[in-house]
């Protein structure tokens, strides 16, 4: 597959709007979803007068054993998530997208947002709540990662997952005749982490206000570009940054809070494919670095009765964390390939205790719709603890693939 005719044909297409206004973008990048193409909206055209969207499904099991110093072991079998999600058109200038997942624990509506379309060139304007445009991994969700969980400094900086409501402005231009740059700003009612509170209590749990002035709200940034490496290899870069330009914690069983803190997280990040000229071998590499600063967690100080937490105070740690991973894919057909990844970083707690993973996967696509990943993960923690994660995963496509990721 010539690369440079993909870039071409995607600067045609998108400027006629058609998939411009579809959920995934009409630009092939490196490292996408294997699925990502095959997102269709299903009204004839999108400017049909009948309510007829594309319903989909996705089914996502893993069944894992924990080897583990720290955690508990032993043998999982779970229902990860059963998803719903459903696109159509509102009018030849919007549409919309909902996402609901189903697991174990909760029903949870995941996303739901409408994109506008209908601005000069090839600018959009996005809606509802999704998931934030940060590198080329928070905006997946957890089926279509090329790992069973997101990178260890994602999960670290910006948690396991990361939307927020609020609105998004996204434009793309081509820079000659090999390069398209991206770029998007968005505004959020919050962008806080919902996983900082552990079972142990040595986190305190952020909290938000309902009502926000404009310094309280979350911030999002990212430009990126794409450009034609050879026939048949493409290169992406591109730097992402989330701000909290004030937000604060609360320890629950106190009652004492602290706030007006405020944490920043950038990333920088790489990514490079190259198939065959017969598009069925694939090598794709990558990496991601990634700095939390400012206020960057909190803990508990207990000053009291040990064992009360009645007394107990909340304290910020102001500190910085470095963190990185870098993962290298190889497809020696349409139906196999493998994948390693390492992933290090600083956590935002108490001391920085340094966390590194080292992941092996291999995948079959029986076909486009459904996929089988074994996998392995060893996990080495700075105070000499470590854990192995041996799982199987399968994960099942139903219907179009209805996410509002881009590229």
């Amino acid at each position: 597959m010539n690369t440079r005719r993909t870039l071409l044909c995607g600067l045609a297409l998108a400027a006629t709007h058609e998939l411009a206004a579809a959920q995934q973008a009409g630009i092939s990048s490196p490292g996408m979803p294997r699925r990502s193409s095959f997102s269709q909206m299903a009204q004839d055209s999108k400017f049909a007068n009948n309510f007829n969207p594309a319903i989909g499904a996705v089914l996502d099991t893993l069944a894992d054993y924990v080897e583990s110093d720290v955690e508990e072991d032993g043998l999982d079998l779970t229902l990860r998530s059963f998803e719903l999600t459903a696109a159509a058109f509102v009018d030849p200038r919007a549409w919309v997208y909902a996402v609901i997942v189903s697991t174990e624990e909760e029903i949870e509506l995941e996303e739901a947002a409408g994109t506008y379309v209908g601005f000069e060139g090839n600018s959009t304007l996005k809606a509802g709540l999704f998931f934030v445009d940060f590198g080329k991994q928070m905006q997946l969700h957890e089926h279509d990662l090329r790992t069973f969980d997101r990178p260890l400094p994602l999960r670290a900086y910006l948690g396991d997952e990361l939307a927020g409501t609020g609105l998004q402005y996204d434009n793309w231009f081509s820079a000659g005749d090999k390069t398209l740059v991206r770029y998007s700003v968005g505004g959020f009612a919050s962008l806080v982490r919902e996983d900082l509170e552990d079972d142990s209590g040595t986190l305190a749990a952020p909290f938000d206000d309902d009502r926000k002035q404009i310094d309280e709200l979350g911030f999002t940034g990212r430009i990126t570009a794409v450009r034609d490496v050879g026939d048949t290899g493409q290169l992406q870069v591109g730097t992402s940054a989330r701000f909290l330009p004030e937000y604060g914690f609360e320890y629950e069983p106190s009652g004492d809070m602290v706030d007006g803190l405020s944490n920043t997280v950038v990333g920088i990040d790489a990514t490079y494919a190259w198939t065959n000229d017969e598009a069925t071998r694939r090598w794709t590499v990558g990496t991601e670095v990634l700095a939390s600063f400012g206020d960057i967690g909190a803990e508990v100080i207990d000053p009291g009765t040990p064992g009360n937490p009645a007394d107990d105070t909340v304290s910020p740690i102001d500190d910085d964390v470095l963190g990185f991973f870098v993962f290298a894919d190889y497809a020696w057909n349409l139906q196999n390939s493998v994948t390693a990844q390492v992933s290090h970083a600083e956590l935002p707690e108490a001391g920085l205790p340094e966390v590194t993973e080292v992941e092996l996967y291999w995948n079959r696509f029986f076909s486009d719709f459904h996929r089988l990943r074994a996998g392995v993960t060893y996990t080495d923690l700075e105070a000499g603890d470590d854990a192995v994660r041996v799982g199987i995963q399968y994960t099942l496509w139903l219907g179009p693939h209805s996410h509002g990721a881009n590229w």
